[in-house]
């Protein structure tokens, strides 16, 4: 369950000590926004997430402040849908995982009734982590791919020489249909006598715009199945 964004202005707009000391200890620079959360049971004990110009600190009520430096950011699942209530649309939930260098991770999880509301804003603060996160790993995870390494996104992995399917021996190329990606998934036709499809849902394909960026430039070149 997506925890309650609470309203932007409350009593529990509070800039923490804890919070103010973890990012100054990781030089996260200026103060952006703050968003406080409950699980439901409380708005007496928020949960609160700081955004920064460089980064963001999560501080849960009674525990300590985390800080999380853009530079440490490795991966970024989002997973994103839009609910309805009657057969009107409700409101867009959302889950951004963040996963760090450091072996930590960050998550964002909540829903927003309309564009331009607090959750949007919240919302878009994870849009922003997955957006420079993507920026960064695009470049160096082609540079690896044309040295002849293999590349990583969950389930999915890429190669020079085939799409990897669950850590297995790669399919090459000429054998891999296009990836279509349809009502929240992505799914993978192979041929030759392969396992005839590959899917998983997008929201737990890490960065799943850069694997689909350069799965397309690994496969373009080649024949086509599909």
């Amino acid at each position: 369950m997506p925890e309650i964004l609470l309203a932007r202005e409350g009593d529990w707009r509070v800039f923490t000590p804890e919070a103010r000391e973890a990012a100054e200890r990781r030089d996260l620079g200026e103060l952006l926004e703050v968003y406080a959360l409950t699980n439901g049971f409380s708005r007496k004990k928020p949960n609160r997430v700081y955004e920064f110009a460089r980064g963001v600190v999560r501080h849960d009520h009674g525990k300590p402040a985390l800080a999380f430096h853009l530079a440490d950011m490795t991966e970024v699942t989002a997973k994103v849908t839009e609910r309805t209530y009657n057969g009107r649309y409700d409101a867009t939930y959302f889950t951004f995982t963040i996963a760090c260098a450091n072996g930590g991770s960050l998550k964002l999880d909540a829903y927003y009734k309309r564009q331009g509301d607090h959750g949007h804003r919240y919302y878009g603060l994870g849009e922003a982590l997955r957006k420079h996160v993507a920026s960064r790993r695009l470049p160096a995870a082609r540079e690896r791919l044309r040295q002849g390494g293999e590349v990583s996104f969950g389930d999915f992995g890429l190669s020079p020489g085939g799409l990897i399917w669950k850590g297995k021996k790669p399919v090459p190329w000429e054998l891999v249909g296009p990836a279509r990606v349809k009502e929240g998934w992505v799914t993978v036709e192979l041929a030759g006598g392969w396992t005839k499809k590959c899917a998983r849902e997008l929201g737990v394909v890490p960065d799943y715009e850069v694997f689909l960026a350069l799965f397309a430039e690994l496969r373009e070149p080649l024949p086509r199945i599909g």
